[in-house]
């Protein structure tokens, strides 16, 4: 059996519910008794997993990357269309509904693609930060190592099985939930690397804040992107009226300002709150180039409420700016 064939909704399901059961014995076992060699190893081959299935193609965003170098979704291009690829997978005779395809006209939720740049910093951050603690010795690594490694290991298998489930063959029913849920899994268990990490550097703030700054900003990402991928799931399901998507669009623009304010206060974390600025700034931006929707009632609909929409994303970018502003400064 090829791990294609073990690419099914079902399986990931399963399996993103035995990390999140196992994630507490595994930290507790992990924080108390394992060596620093099998918690150095298993950071490696968690993010060595997290790379190779990041590099495994048919993503949907693959699929919208393909079609923005084509110019495919430039809203000022005549052929710009949200309308059905010639490619997407049939079932029954229809082609499957592609949240970056299909529903780019529909989602309030859809940041500009220079957002996604983030991704090189964050991982070359996170390989640096595997390395460098492999030839670690300082009390403060060592001391951290313990308490971050369980959660870090299962935010690289959420993402892992994230990459798994953010396909056109997961696009129907609650299959297209699955990757909102391991997105969100992804994002829990990275806040529990920077509340440990907060913890230790509570004790000595130098020594630790350039091996944890990557794993921040990668929480942050998350956090938005969690709320991306859902707003997306909704928008793919054509049954879904536009009233459900302002009112999930908006309550997400308000959920990431309050994440980014809330956090970055809370747990003086600059970082998060200068990430959740980008990503809302990015979906403002994105309000500005989406393509208008093919029926002409629901783009009446949400043409309004997308002005909407990146207002309320200016605001949240600015108070999370403000907000990290104040936590570096305090």
């Amino acid at each position: 059996m090829s791990l294609r064939n073990l690419n099914s909704p079902p399986v990931v399901a399963i399996a993103g519910a035995a990390i999140s059961i196992g994630l507490p014995m595994l930290e507790a076992a992990l924080s108390s008794s394992a060596s620093l060699s099998l918690l150095k190893s298993l950071n490696v081959v968690a993010f060595a997993t997290n790379v190779i299935a990041v590099s495994v193609p048919g993503r949907l965003d693959g699929q919208l990357d393909e079609k923005m170098r084509a110019g495919e979704l430039d809203p000022t291009k005549p052929n710009a269309t949200a309308s059905k690829s010639e490619d997407s997978p049939l079932v029954a005779g229809k082609e499957k509904s592609s949240v970056y395809t299909l529903n780019l006209s529909r989602t309030l939720i859809n940041p500009s693609g220079w957002a996604f740049a983030i991704w090189g910093p964050i991982y070359l951050g996170e390989a640096s930060f595997v390395a460098a603690q492999l030839f670690a010795s300082d009390a403060a690594t060592l001391a951290l190592l313990p308490h971050i490694t369980a959660p870090f290991v299962a935010a690289n298998l959420f993402q892992s099985l994230w990459c798994a489930s953010f396909r056109p063959s997961y696009g129907e029913g609650w299959k297209k939930y699955i990757s909102v849920a391991m997105l969100a899994g992804t994002g829990y268990s990275l806040s529990l690397v920077h509340s440990a990490g907060s913890a230790v550097m509570a004790a000595d703030p130098s020594s630790l804040s350039y091996l944890l700054l990557p794993m921040t900003v990668h929480f942050g990402w998350v956090s938005a992107a969690t709320l991306v991928n859902l707003n997306g799931a909704l928008a793919s399901d054509e049954s879904a009226s536009p009233r459900s998507l302002i009112a999930l669009g908006n309550s997400s623009a308000l959920a990431a300002t309050a994440l980014g304010v809330g956090l970055t206060v809370s747990q003086s974390a600059p970082a998060y709150g200068l990430t959740l600025a980008w990503a809302l700034a990015a979906c403002a931006d994105g309000m500005t180039k989406r393509i208008p929707s093919q029926s002409a009632t629901e783009e009446e609909t949400l043409a309004k409420a997308a002005g909407v929409q990146k207002n309320l994303c200016w605001a949240g970018s600015f108070a999370c700016a403000v907000a990290a502003a104040y936590a570096g400064l305090s």
